[in-house]
């Protein structure tokens, strides 16, 4: 494929549990294959290309940013990664 037919489609409806996407960019391709929140249906090559199509649960896509984060902080993670950002916050206060 030439570079202008490499392109990603996200499918997306209100009735649908799943988003669904077909990519045939090999940067798309490696960090779906390596998110957990991504399932690969299927994969193969054309005029020696590869594309792939995953889904993903419609609840873990955010249309602006992609996959949803999750983190798996402790509590006293969480409270130092709080402290560590109000003092982001105040450093930029005016004074």
């Amino acid at each position: 494929m030439i570079a202008t037919e490499r392109e990603t489609v996200i499918t997306v409806s209100d009735e649908d549990k799943l988003v669904h996407i077909w990519t045939a960019q090999r940067p798309v391709i490696n960090r779906m294959q390596k998110h957990p929140s991504f399932t690969l249906l299927k994969a193969g090559t054309y005029e020696g290309s590869p594309w792939a199509e995953f889904t993903i649960p419609a609840d873990q896509w955010n249309p602006v940013t992609g996959a949803k984060r999750r983190s798996n902080l402790t509590d006293e993670q969480r409270a130092a990664a709080a402290e560590r950002m109000r003092q982001v916050r105040q450093s930029k206060k005016p004074q």
